[in-house]
């Protein structure tokens, strides 16, 4: 009888990036609260160069055999069937619905501009949309992918500075290069996704001496409400 330690069967991974551990809270106790189907795990990536932590989460993937990859921040609030509902969908890329964390809140889903293909464009949402849109690329901080997607792919399979020099943009470079070898990039409208953000609030008065709470996001004022009085 072999006295070796069998390996656990994995069947997808949960990969966290986060640029240093814990950096919020409302996240780790969110994401306990998720469901996920047996064989899934845990992988948590930290460092300042998110496409070093995305590769490295992708690298362990690969080495365990997992069949998907659910990449997500740390600054991502989500339901407890936000994988589950992701996963249903049996697609090779799929993002849920979160918006940019600074105003004014336009969603992390993209299409191009009609003109020149290398240059795509976030794409509002209208009245009326819902269930799965497909996209030229989404943010990753809620992206699920299939695993073959990277087999398809050269490495590094995350790059930085390819659409903005010395910049963001590496979700949107790995969208471009996914659809170039023949992939589709979803957006499923029917899972919503928070992004924590960190505003201001200013007490302050109108011009009628009536006080209000001024809602600020640096040196932007995003509302004014009614004062809470004793």
């Amino acid at each position: 009888m072999s006295t070796e330690l069998e390996r656990p069967i994995v069947t997808g991974v949960i990969g966290i990036s986060s640029p240093q551990l814990a950096r919020y809270s409302q996240f780790y106790s969110r994401l306990t609260t998720v469901k996920r189907p047996a064989g899934t795990a845990l992988a948590h990536a930290i460092g300042q160069v998110i496409s070093a932590n995305r590769n490295a989460i992708s690298e362990q993937a690969l080495e365990t055999g997992a069949q998907w990859i659910w990449y997500v921040d740390d600054d991502q609030l989500f339901e407890p069937d936000t994988l589950m509902r992701l996963l249903d969908r049996n697609v090779d890329i799929v993002s849920g619905l979160y918006l940019q964390r600074t105003a004014p809140y336009i969603p992390h889903r993209y299409a191009p501009n009609g003109t020149a293909t290398d240059k795509i464009f976030t794409q509002p949402l209208v009245q009326g949309d819902s269930g799965m849109s497909q996209v030229h690329a989404v943010g990753a901080g809620c992206f699920l992918i299939k695993t073959d997607v990277l087999r398809a792919l050269e490495p590094p399979y995350w790059r930085l500075g390819q659409i903005t020099p010395d910049g963001w943009g590496d979700d949107i470079d790995f969208c471009n290069r996914a659809r170039a070898v023949g992939f589709n990039i979803w957006c499923d409208l029917d899972v919503p996704v928070g992004h924590y953000t960190v505003h201001s609030v200013f007490p302050s008065r109108d011009e009628n001496g009536i006080w209000t709470t001024r809602l600020m996001e640096d040196q932007t004022h995003i509302a004014s409400f009614p004062a809470a009085y004793l």
